[in-house]
């Protein structure tokens, strides 16, 4: 299996992935053969690439941490909180939505837990107008998944998880307008995008009876490990560590997605901007651990080395996930399956990942 840009699918390309709508029902089952039309829908959904099994990527076996259809159940049912909050529904219908979705992360803490994959290795298949449903289930997953590798109890990874996925409710109360300006904001502007994590927190104390750490850590979750983030400017311990883990996913997720105001980074951006920060805006340890969790170069993903050569990523290492296990697709010998590890080869010791090719 292998990602590809959705500039690049042509006719007969065998989906790898399951393929979702934006009402979350299932367009494409995994192994259909994409068609002209069906290749035209795709764009249409504005999907910046997919998963596709070819030849080349036959033994590229990919794990999802979180299966697909949980994730999918997710984004559907904070979509439905979240709308009915907007329209102001009635008590027992939000208590619903919320029970509803409180059991699903559930789910997905048992399977966090339970899951053998050790590393995160997947690029998200985000829809553009899906961005706030779609980057609140991720950063659930990618906090989770920091959240386990930190050795929090069962009952700590449910709050982080719940936390997570609630963390950006407070822009239901920010204009559609300003969320969604093209261009920067202006300092006023600015200020009332930075009310959003407190109305979250007023939100969740004054409608239900989740766990203070819940609602602090949606409170806290823009507050930076140097004391320069809002509301209060809150520091190093200062900041409660769901707030610390949330804020790292929040940042990756963000960045590497598609916006009115910036286009998407690369994983392998995301991950340098990660590092780059440590210790100002994020918490030094809390990096660590995501570095260790998180692929900067995930299965799958196209990539040019610093030789020249190109190559699929095939395998990723959990102690030095900046060199992975590449099988080539350029140079000599081109219809023979070659490989180059980065990490294990000592003859490979001067040569690095470049860049992805998207």
């Amino acid at each position: 299996m292998r990602y590809i840009s959705v500039k690049n699918l042509t006719e007969g390309m065998e989906l790898g992935k399951r393929l979702y709508g934006n009402r979350g029902e299932l367009l494409l089952e995994r192994g259909v053969l994409l068609t002209s039309s069906v290749i035209q829908k795709i764009r249409k959904l504005q999907y910046s690439g997919l998963y596709i099994e070819d030849d080349l990527s036959k033994d590229i076996e990919i794990v999802d941490i979180v299966p697909e259809e949980l994730r999918n159940k997710m984004s559907k049912e904070i979509r439905i909180l979240m709308t009915g909050l907007e329209k102001k529904g009635s008590v027992a219908d939000l208590d619903n939505s919320l029970s509803a979705l409180s059991n699903l992360v559930e789910l997905l803490v048992d399977e966090v837990l339970t899951s053998d994959a050790i590393v995160f290795n997947m690029i998200d298949m985000k829809q553009f107008d899906l961005y706030t449903y779609q980057h609140s289930v991720n950063v659930c997953v990618l906090s989770s998944i920091v959240g386990k590798a930190y050795h929090m109890t069962r009952k700590q990874l449910s709050k982080l998880a719940l936390a997570a996925i609630l963390h950006d409710i407070g822009k239901l109360f920010i204009d559609k307008e300003l969320l969604n300006k093209p261009g920067k904001f202006t300092p006023d502007e600015f200020e009332t995008m930075k009310k959003h994590s407190s109305l979250g927190y007023d939100c969740i104390k004054n409608k239900w009876q989740l766990p203070q750490t819940v609602a602090v850590s949606i409170l806290q979750h823009h507050e930076k490990f140097n004391g320069s983030g809002y509301p209060y400017g809150k520091k190093s311990d200062e900041i409660i560590l769901g707030a610390q883990i949330i804020a790292v996913a929040d940042v990756y997720d963000a960045i590497t997605s598609k916006r009115p105001y910036h286009e998407p980074l690369l994983p392998s951006e995301a991950y340098e901007y990660i590092l780059g920060n440590a210790g100002q805006a994020f918490n030094l340890e809390i990096v660590n651990i995501f570095t260790k969790k998180i692929a900067p170069f995930p299965l799958g993903v196209h990539v040019q080395l610093s030789n020249g050569l190109e190559g699929i990523v095939c395998k990723n290492y959990e102690d030095n996930l900046a060199r992975p296990l590449i099988k080539l697709t350029t140079g000599p010998g081109q219809n023979e399956d070659r490989y180059i590890d980065l990490k294990n080869d000592s003859g490979t010791y001067n040569i690095t990942v470049q860049k992805i090719i998207i």
